[in-house]
C-alpha cells in the first residue's frame, strides 16, 4: 500500500527555480530532481541510494530525506520461479513505499514526478526507472505526450493490462525506451493524510478518484528483463 501525504504549500513551485542548477550532476534521490530523459545508465545505484539512507529500524529499507521529512523505500530481490526449486535471483528493485504530492524527486522536461522506483541487475546496472505523478490532469498528460513526441518523434501505442487494460505510449531513443501511461485510481488502497506541522496534527483526507501518470525509462540492454518486473510501479510498464 502506498501512503501519500498531501500538503498545501508553495514549496514544490520553488523547486523548479533550482532545477537548472541541479542538471548535469546526479545526486542521491531527494537531494535534487533526477533528470529522467538524460539519466546515465552507468550511474551507480549507491549514488542514488547511499548507505547513509539505510533505515536504522528495518532491514532492506531506506529513509530518503526530502526536505525535513523522509520517504520510505524498500530494497527487494527479484526472482523468477520464486516459489519453486528452480528459484533464481535476476535483479533488485528499489520501490518507493510513501510519497507526497508536493515532492519533486524527478523531472522529464517540464513534468515533475513525486515517486520513484528503480530496477537494477544483480551487479547494480540500471535496468529501468519508474516515476509516478499523482492526480494528473488530462491537459498535463496530453502536453507531456506532445513534448516527448516533439523531442523523440512519433510514438507507438501498446496495450498494457493490470486489473484493467490501458494504453502505453512508447518512444525510442539511442540507448533507451520511454513509456508513459495514465491510470484511473479509485484510491481504495491509498491512505491519504493531511499533516499540519504548526499544529502538530495528522488527519485523514477524503478519497478523490483521479488519474495518475506513470513514466518509465528503460535501458535497451535489459529490454528482455521487463517480463521479470511485475510489482509496485512496474506493473504499468508493460
Amino acid at each position: 500500500m502506498m501512503i501519500k501525504h498531501f500538503k498545501h504549500s508553495l514549496c514544490a513551485l520553488a523547486l523548479f527555480t533550482l532545477i537548472s542548477a541541479c542538471m548535469g550532476q546526479v545526486k542521491p534521490i531527494g537531494q535534487a530532481p533526477l533528470d529522467l530523459l538524460d539519466i546515465d545508465f552507468g550511474t551507480k545505484i549507491t549514488t542514488l541510494y547511499p548507505d547513509k539512507y539505510k533505515s536504522e529500524k528495518w532491514d532492506d529499507y531506506y529513509d530518503i530525506p526530502v526536505g525535513d521529512e523522509t520517504r520510505m523505500v524498500q530494497r527487494d530481490t527479484t526472482f523468477i520461479n520464486e516459489f519453486s526449486e528452480d528459484q533464481k535471483a535476476v535483479g533488485v528493485e528499489y520501490r518507493q513505499k510513501s510519497s507526497s504530492s508536493g515532492d519533486t524527486l524527478a523531472i522529464a522536461g517540464d513534468q515533475a514526478f513525486s515517486s520513484l522506483s528503480v530496477a537494477v541487475s544483480l551487479d547494480g546496472k540500471i535496468k529501468a526507472i519508474g516515476a509516478e505523478v499523482s492526480e494528473i490532469t488530462d491537459k498535463e498528460a496530453k502536453d507531456f505526450i506532445a513534448t516527448l513526441t516533439k523531442k523523440y518523434g512519433n510514438h507507438k501505442k501498446l496495450e498494457g493490462e493490470f486489473m484493467t487494460k490501458f494504453t502505453i505510449y512508447e518512444w525510442e531513443a539511442k540507448d533507451r525506451i520511454f513509456r508513459y501511461s495514465t491510470i484511473f485510481n479509485d484510491e481504495k488502497n491509498t491512505l491519504k493524510l493531511e499533516v499540519d506541522k504548526d499544529q502538530g496534527t495528522i488527519k485523514s483526507m477524503d478519497k478523490t478518484p483521479h488519474h495518475d501518470g506513470y513514466f518509465f525509462v528503460i535501458n535497451k540492454n535489459f529490454i528482455e528483463d521487463l517480463k521479470t518486473l511485475g510489482t509496485g510501479t512496474f506493473v504499468y510498464i508493460k
